[in-house]
């Protein structure tokens, strides 16, 4: 179990190294460190309560979070931080942003989505969260060989004797120490996720405008949001199956004017001034777990809006740059 408690040190000591360098790619390799870290203690956890669960102190006596357990002791990681939160060793607070930063490390390392303007700003977060996890922790026995080594990292955080390289002492110190290496200033966490907000609903706010008066029909704003939406949904199995349950027959653009006026649609009207409440809201959040949450649920639950409309823009920019080719006669 040292060695263990030893290779957690010695993996956030080296994911110190690339977050205190402040840019985007160091802060993805410190991402992918931290969230690796977190991920095998909050499974220890669940594999400490499986033994004690299990022994003959408690071996016939059912417990509550079984099924919480068993899952916890699965792959999923959203199953382990669930079961940490259930049996009160996780903040439910810090149990939803350790969630949210984990969804950040699967999209930079298996979707490749680089978040280079938000990196930097929320890594120092996840670092303070991984300390305070991993200090937490506390193991059911700590089990060490006369002249183990251990990983070289570590060692500056515990102790020289050859024969007892260290206790949990040592290591409660050691990630007391790493916590604090890293500057984190909620504020400055709180405005980069609104201006990269404010960056995204600018780029929609263009992308609107385009879509409303750049085409061969003009529209209004609101309309403009209605037909992208009724066009999109058109041709998507979710639209071909609601005009089948609604008994609709016709051609495709009876379809689409249908669908204008009768689809559920997320919105039907210019939602900018809504977009931009939410960034001001995020920049004005003191407390950084709220400010992250807001910012993730605005980036999910606008997600399918936003690629609708961007489709939109690239037709109408694709039909622009096709009447100036006629215009020159090519």
């Amino acid at each position: 179990m040292l060695r263990f408690l030893a290779n957690n040190i010695e993996q956030v000591d080296l994911a110190l190294e690339h977050v205190a360098k402040g840019d985007a790619n160091n802060a993805r390799f410190g991402l992918m460190l931290l969230d690796n870290v977190v991920e095998i203690t909050l499974h220890q956890i669940a594999k400490d309560t499986q033994g004690e669960r299990s022994s003959y102190l408690y071996r016939d006596e059912p417990y509550e979070h079984a099924a919480a357990l068993k899952a916890a002791l699965g792959q999923h990681f959203d199953a382990k931080v669930k079961f940490t939160k259930k049996i009160g060793k996780l903040a439910d607070d810090a149990g939803d942003s350790i969630a949210i930063f984990h969804s950040f490390r699967n999209e930079v390392y298996h979707i490749g989505v680089q978040h280079e303007a938000i990196l930097p700003a929320i890594v120092p977060f996840y670092f303070k969260l991984s300390c305070e996890l991993l200090r937490s922790y506390k193991p059911t026995w700590l089990g060490y060989s006369p002249g183990m080594s251990l990983p070289e990292r570590s060692k500056k955080y515990f102790g020289a004797d050859r024969f007892f390289p260290g206790g949990i002492e040592d290591y409660h110190n050691a990630c007391k120490t790493l916590g604090e290496s890293v500057s984190f200033k909620p504020v400055e966490m709180a405005t980069a996720l609104a201006d990269h907000m404010d960056e995204v609903i600018e780029e929609q706010n263009i992308a609107i405008d385009m879509i409303a008066t750049g085409g061969p029909r003009q529209y209004s704003r609101d309309q403009a949001i209605v037909e992208t939406f009724a066009w999109r949904t058109a041709f998507s199995d979710e639209g071909k199956k609601f005009g089948r349950e609604k008994g609709f027959s016709g051609s495709v653009f009876q379809f689409v004017t249908w669908l204008a006026e009768n689809y559920p649609f997320p919105f039907r009207s210019d939602p900018i001034e809504g977009w931009q409440a939410r960034a001001a809201r995020v920049r004005e959040e003191k407390n950084p777990h709220k400010a992250l949450k807001k910012y993730r649920d605005f980036m999910t639950q606008t997600a399918d809006a936003r690629d609708a409309l961007d489709d939109a823009h690239r037709q109408v920019d694709q039909y622009i740059d096709e009447q100036i080719d006629r215009m020159r006669g090519k």
